[in-house]
């Protein structure tokens, strides 16, 4: 009896307290100060930084073979967009821009370089993350 509540006790650890663990060891130092994996919206990976919120479509879950991904940030800017995006409380927020990243290695922890703009444009701006070890 004791060693199935064992048994039943690991299986819950691994399933719900685990994949947590993961996502709260994914802290990178960038050149826009600390970005914190915070958690995850369906297939959508949420992180945050010092001045907003980045969602990266298709991140959630993945800890290896990572590589190109696209999605958008949320945050402090004097640039103000047309349209609206939601930020991280699920407010709408009309200072957004796209995100595209590339994963230098293609298992966790690694460094990525990513892209990003303002509203709609084309990413061009440079934005990197080394992982805090």
């Amino acid at each position: 009896m004791k060693r199935k509540q064992l048994v039943i006790g690991s299986a819950v650890f691994v399933l719900v307290i685990a994949p947590s663990i993961a996502i709260a060891d994914e802290v990178w130092n960038s050149n826009y100060g600390k970005v914190v994996y915070q958690s995850d919206r369906n297939k959508t990976a949420v992180w945050t930084y010092p001045g907003g919120t980045i969602f990266i479509e298709g991140l959630a879950g993945v800890t290896s073979n990572r590589g190109i991904y696209h999605g958008y940030w949320v945050g402090k800017s004097n640039v103000k967009c047309d349209t609206a995006r939601e930020d991280i409380s699920s407010k709408l927020s009309s200072t957004w821009g796209r995100f595209s990243i590339r994963f230098t290695e293609p298992n966790f922890p690694t460094s990525w370089e990513a892209q990003w703009s303002y509203c709609e444009g084309e990413p061009t701006f440079s934005w990197n993350g080394t992982p805090l070890r």
